[in-house]
């Protein structure tokens, strides 16, 4: 039940609008006991509003994840439909690869992709859903931030969302890549070439995909008997320059682990770049998975054994499913979607040091 108050100022009790979808000045009129038309002028700045009942207006608003319908007018004349997709960022070869790919793949499908970058920070992240909002796109991509906040969860619901390779509870439709049976397959390969001896650095497990990573490494190294030791795990932001100081601060030391795993695409190009910096032979002194396209670890030398995430494919998934939610004869797709990792053992693994090769 609401408080709430006649044009005139008498207080009166209404029931709340049907929550299930994007709120609309209607809904706000009726919660606060007020006519459309006010609520409409109070929204557009007019001055002709009480500013008491404007604040009211606003306030009650901004908390009920209204949005206006910005280009609603431009859109009637418009042939196409926008699709909104939100990124941490582009720097980051996972999300700058499937960015382009799901470009390319909505725009097959005859809709316009409009993208939206967080930087990880859950205001900006809500800022620009907001402004997602306003342009009404049809449907939404959302890599979600490790503290998505209320306000953005108030903008999403009652849309067509599609959380992409990150889980945060915003939809029942998700495309991520199973990467806990990845980083396990990695623990196994690594504990068969007789390694003891772990490190590891990842992705901060305040994020879904950067959990489930170090899981699937910790856990197949501890069914096996042996552990990561704490010490020896850095979990951070996945940006090339924390994975590179990252790594001068865990191999700088005299004892180095046998073996390393990187759990980010970014991170490993930082940890790639310290260890040739530091002169680790690899992998006569260090064996070294990463994360990532496998096309940039062919370059190294040696090449790198990688757990190489489906991208591509996920793109074209996630572009698929969106369209099914936003196409009124589309068929409720099935979802979640859990595409496979695989493990492409290359020149960088290797048995420990003392172990014959």
């Amino acid at each position: 039940m609401l408080n709430a108050t006649t044009e005139g100022g008498d207080a009166q009790t209404v029931e709340p609008a049907d929550a299930s979808g994007p709120v609309r000045i209607v809904d706000i009129a009726a919660e606060l006991g007020l006519s459309v038309a006010t609520v409409s002028r109070a929204l557009n700045g007019v001055a002709t509003v009480k500013p008491e009942v404007a604040e009211k207006v606003r306030e009650h608003a901004r908390r009920r994840g209204y949005v206006r319908n910005r280009l609603a007018k431009s859109l009637r004349s418009r042939t196409r439909t926008f699709i909104g997709f939100l990124v941490p960022d582009v720097e980051n070869l996972a999300y700058a690869i499937a960015a382009d790919a799901c470009a390319k793949y909505v725009s097959r499908l005859g809709y316009q992709m409009i993208l939206a970058i967080s930087g990880d920070d859950p205001q900006s992240e809500c800022a620009a859903l907001r402004s997602l909002a306003e342009a009404q796109v049809a449907g939404l991509i959302v890599a979600p931030t490790a503290g998505i906040t209320p306000a953005s969860r108030a903008l999403l619901r009652g849309r067509s969302v599609v959380e992409f390779n990150r889980l945060s509870g915003l939809s029942q439709h998700s495309v991520v890549c199973d990467d806990r049976a990845a980083f396990s397959d990695a623990a196994r390969h690594l504990l068969q070439l007789g390694h003891r001896s772990f490190g590891y650095i990842g992705t901060t497990d305040a994020v879904s995909n950067g959990e489930e990573r170090l899981d699937g490494f910790r856990t197949q190294l501890q069914t096996h008997g042996h552990r990561l030791p704490h010490n020896r795990t850095r979990l951070l932001p996945p940006t090339e320059k924390d994975g590179y100081r990252a790594a001068w601060e865990l191999l700088s030391g005299t004892r180095l682990p046998t073996a390393l795993v990187v759990g980010s695409s970014s991170l490993s190009m930082g940890v790639a770049r310290a260890v040739r910096e530091l002169g680790v032979k690899v992998p006569q002194q260090m064996s070294l998975v990463v994360y990532g396209d496998s096309r940039w670890g062919a370059l190294y030398e040696p090449a790198l054994t990688t757990i190489t995430a489906p991208y591509q494919l996920m793109a074209r998934t996630v572009a698929d499913l969106v369209a099914d939610l936003v196409s009124a004869d589309g068929e409720r797709p099935d979802s979640p979607v859990r595409l496979p990792a695989e493990l492409l053992v290359r020149q960088s693994t290797g048995p420990p040091p003392g172990r014959n090769r």
